[in-house]
């Protein structure tokens, strides 16, 4: 398992947010920003973020948050309905690489947690766990999962 250590910085986002179970609807979400950024020339130059805010293990699936977030440096252009802005924390996260498929990120939260202890490392829960899907790397195909630790 391709796995790097990175010092994320503090970052504002811009984000949309559902609650709800996650699956499908999550993705629906995650269109409607890209199509934000699209329209605002943002997506080459931001990063885009998902968040599951809550352990579906301990919360009810009507309770669950998820969040999509751009990362942005400066300016952000006018939010459309919904739409709101956020500061993430940063520090040391355990990023994982895998395939930017619906199973390859499955497998990312399963096989990456299973992971961690035998790296060494526990999850910090103070910060949230992100999806992070860099341009870069869509153009390989690849997404990535950041485990704080």
């Amino acid at each position: 398992m391709n796995m790097n250590l990175e010092n994320i910085p503090e970052n504002t986002v811009i984000y949309l947010r559902r609650t709800g179970p996650y699956g499908g609807d999550n993705r629906d979400l995650m269109e409607r920003l890209k199509a934000w950024t699209t329209r605002n020339d943002l997506l080459e130059t931001g990063t885009i973020l998902g968040i599951a805010r809550d352990d579906p293990a301990q919360a009810p699936p009507e309770r669950c948050r998820y969040d999509v977030c751009l990362t942005l440096q400066g300016h952000f252009p006018e939010p459309e309905a919904g739409m709101s802005l956020g500061l993430l924390p940063g520090g040391r996260y355990a990023c994982f690489q895998g395939p930017h498929t619906p199973e390859g990120v499955q497998a990312l939260w399963q096989d990456s947690f299973a992971a961690l202890p035998e790296l060494g490392f526990c999850p910090d829960p103070a910060r949230p766990v992100m999806e992070r899907y860099r341009p870069e790397l869509l153009a390989q195909g690849l997404c990535e999962l950041c485990i704080p630790v």
